[in-house]
């Protein structure tokens, strides 16, 4: 090391050089990074729901769904400007880009059918199409053709007519989420005034909000960072503590975005903020670079000598704490979610320019640094041999060390197990997937949520189930036995199921045929039990319709049919009982599985994927901290030659990650896509503290070998850059709170909680269980 030290001190000129041009290189390909959200991406591309959802997106429809709800103040909806608005909504949702025109549905619609039967007759009519009504007579008529009619009346137009809907399919592949969310808004902008309020949900119009207000994130990073710089200089009181870590953090940034760039990949709004903390880490590494160099300084006197000295003793823990950075962050891969395996790649290719960048341009961009007059003069006032008035901070640790080396180690030891129960009791709790009617990465005060909230509450067409019956050739739902199980199915869902408000299929029309025999009366309104005429039935309505009328509901050649299901909203424990309530079904009933040519598959649309998403998270969760943990562990038990040293290293980030769930389970923060890498994180920004902290107390074992003396040396030196570094960074992430994304704020919250929780774990937790461990690999240095 310090051959390798002395070489980069000498040709200090070409390191800065060589960085210099990789930064141009890297930079230049940050032109081609592109920031948007990929839908595919977010879902968990090899879980059967989601492969179904793939298969039948472009026949039944995506999770890609609007749905409007223009509502009146005063009155209600049947008046010539409110319809003349829903009309107008009809009209233009097909123009905007990516939009199924076939899959718009309103009262204005063509395919809003009036079917009327009476003996040997049946006449089937557009409810309000082409034209609106203009007198009170034809409004009065329009308004009992509503109520009458099954297929309008409480799904497109509320009980008490304040509410209409309009819903609208977008094709996966095609859709901008920037570029609908603002032909939305002004739609909106052209349909409110002061009697009219026109809510609008669903995924396209989330993840544009999404996108509108990631703009603001730019400045809450700006927040951040400057609340960075300002502490910086606070505690190094030098121009010198504030350029070296902000630079070492800007020059690691443009290599890992530009990485990215080459990659191929896009920057996602939704982890917009896993970069920027990524830079952090490179700053926080610089940060304890910086703190040995002035330590350095103060016994060398020469900044060359200092430089070259912190990459002799930093140089191995240095390259074990960014390992396991990179490795904690890699393992958010085990989720098998595009966006976050993306994350996962760009984290581990992170590492080469965080090792690069905080290992050896660091120390050497120090060197070139002129030394402050500040650490000049206290460098000649210990040369003097004037000693100085122990500073607020050193007294405070000399005081913890002293605690510690009595009977504090004991109390912290308790603590912490007490903190372990609790956070266990509290992990436990924690809840997987959304925990809102709406948007769980929008705050509820905010106009996409308020919109989610009045739909949901109003006309639940907003959260859909896809069960899609399969065929293996054409006419094979034309089968009596296939008829008869899709109805009973529908008719489970109907009323057997917790949170479905009702169900949809192309088969619960059928019944209804009946009825026209006798006249309207409803005790005609059942199958048919002859086979023959009931597969006739299902023909003849197929092809009674107009063009798209059951596109949603089955194929033309009768092949695939979809069993829609509308839940009450997306919330976890709604779409886990939901999910559940059917496989048991299935399960109870093996002869579905038996029909001829057909078969039932669970589960795509909305909340078919959001429960697929849900499944993945939770299942990786588990493996992702164990072996994050696991691989700290090694890392660390290699690294200090010792299984101790990986145990107590562990510990700390294990407690922490406890009190972080247990934290998510109060607040009420679910374990979704969004926070799922919060733990990864968390273990990455906490481990270098006790790598650092124990690396320093080996070397200060090696002065006199007497432990203690050891313990109070290193927590007044190695302690001093965790509380720079921990206060510093977790009052930085602290800005996230002003974030206009709810996401990002409770994650920013989380991980300053989860790095003070690793700071004093380091600082207490570390010293108090060498002391009372003893390991071997201090106790033999010096022969102790």
């Amino acid at each position: 090391m310090e051959k390798f030290a002395d070489f980069l001190i000498r040709r200090r000129i070409m390191v800065m050089v060589s960085v210099l041009l990789a930064t141009v290189y890297f930079a230049c390909q940050l032109q081609d990074l592109k920031i948007y959200t990929s839908f595919d991406d977010l879902l968990p591309q090899n879980h059967p729901f989601v492969k179904l959802h793939n298969q039948f997106r472009s026949v039944f429809g995506g999770a890609n769904q609007v749905t409007m709800m223009l509502e009146v103040k005063e009155g209600d909806i049947f008046n010539v400007k409110t319809l003349e608005k829903i009309k107008f909504l009809d009209e233009n949702l097909p123009k905007v880009p990516g939009v199924d025109p076939y899959k718009v549905m309103s009262l204005a619609s063509r395919k809003m059918k009036e079917i009327i039967r009476s003996a040997g007759t049946m006449r089937i009519n557009t409810v309000m199409f082409p034209e609106i009504p203009k007198t009170a007579e034809e409004l009065e008529d329009l308004k009992w053709r509503v109520y009458g009619n099954g297929m309008c009346f409480g799904s497109f137009v509320s009980y008490d007519t304040k509410k209409a809907l309009i819903t609208a399919d977008f094709f996966d592949e095609e859709v901008d989420y920037a570029v609908v969310f603002n032909r939305l808004q002004d739609l909106r902008k052209k349909v409110e005034d002061e009697n009219h309020i026109l809510s609008i949900a669903g995924t396209p119009m989330h993840f544009g909000y999404v996108w509108y207000y990631s703009k603001g994130v730019v400045l809450v990073m700006a927040g951040c960072l400057l609340v960075i710089l300002l502490f910086l200089y606070f505690y190094f009181r030098s121009i010198q503590g504030v350029v070296v870590p902000f630079v070492s953090g800007l020059v690691s940034g443009i290599w890992g975005l530009g990485i990215m760039s080459l990659l191929g990949y896009n920057l996602d709004p939704l982890i917009m903020v896993i970069p920027f903390l990524l830079a952090l880490m490179t700053i926080r590494h610089a940060m304890q670079k910086l703190v040995r160099y002035t330590e350095e300084f103060m016994a060398e006197g020469d900044g060359k000598k200092a430089s070259r000295n912190v990459i002799v003793h930093m140089f191995s823990a240095g390259i074990t704490g960014i390992i396991t950075d990179s490795f904690g962050i890699a393992l958010i891969a085990i989720a098998a979610i595009p966006i976050l395996q993306k994350t996962a790649i760009v984290c581990a290719l992170w590492a080469i320019p965080t090792l690069i960048v905080a290992l050896i341009f660091t120390p050497v961009l120090l060197s070139f640094m002129p030394v402050s007059e500040r650490l000049k003069a206290q460098y000649r006032a210990r040369a003097e041999n004037n000693s100085e008035k122990p500073a607020f901070m050193d007294r405070m640790l000399t005081a913890f060390g002293n605690w510690i080396l009595k009977r504090g180690k004991w109390y912290v030891v308790a603590t912490c197990a007490l903190l372990i129960v609790f956070g266990w009791i509290g992990a436990e709790r924690i809840t997987v997937g959304s925990l809102l009617p709406g948007s769980s990465i929008l705050w509820p005060h905010q106009r996409f949520n308020q919109d989610a909230l009045r739909i949901v509450k109003s006309m639940p067409l907003l959260n859909p189930i896809y069960i899609i019956v399969e065929g293996d050739r054409a006419d094979a739902l034309r089968n009596a036995d296939v008829i008869r199980a899709m109805y009973k199915f529908s008719r489970f869902l109907n009323k057997k199921v917790p949170g479905v408000i009702f169900a949809r299929s192309v088969v619960d029309r059928l019944p209804s045929n009946n009825t026209g025999g006798g006249d309207g009366d409803p005790r005609w309104k059942f199958l048919v039990k002859d086979n023959a005429e009931l597969e006739h039935t299902l023909t003849r309505l197929m092809f009674r319709g107009g063009p798209g009328s059951w596109d949603k509901y089955a194929t033309m050649d009768l092949r695939h049919a979809n069993i829609m299901a509308y839940c009450a909203s997306k919330s976890a424990g709604l779409v886990r009982l939901i999910v559940a309530t059917i496989e048991k079904y299935f399960k109870d009933h093996p002869e579905l599985q038996k029909l001829p040519d057909v078969k039932f598959r669970m589960a795509a649309g909305p909340i078919g994927v959001e429960a697929a998403g849900n499944q993945v998270v939770a299942e990786a969760q588990i493996w992702n901290l164990s072996l994050a943990l696991i691989g700290l562990f090694l890392f660390c038990t290699v690294n200090f030659r010792s299984i101790a040293a990986g145990f107590i290293l562990t510990l700390p980030l294990a407690i922490s990650n406890l009190i972080g769930f247990a934290l998510m389970a109060v607040y009420g923060i679910g374990l979704t896509v969004a926070t799922y890498p919060v733990s990864s994180v968390a273990i990455g920004l906490g481990v270098d503290y006790g790598i650092y902290f124990l690396s320093r107390l080996k070397e200060e074992m090696e002065v006199d070998g007497d432990v203690n003396a050891a313990i109070m040396r290193t927590m007044t030196s190695n302690g001093k850059a965790i509380i720079v570094i921990g206060t510093t960074l977790t009052l930085g992430l602290l800005v996230w709170l002003f974030s206009s994304l709810r996401f990002q704020a409770e994650m920013g919250a989380l991980l300053a909680i989860l790095l003070m929780l690793n700071m004093f774990g380091a600082l207490l937790l570390v010293p108090s269980m060498v002391l009372i461990m003893k390991p071997k690999f201090i106790s033999r240095i010096r022969g102790m």
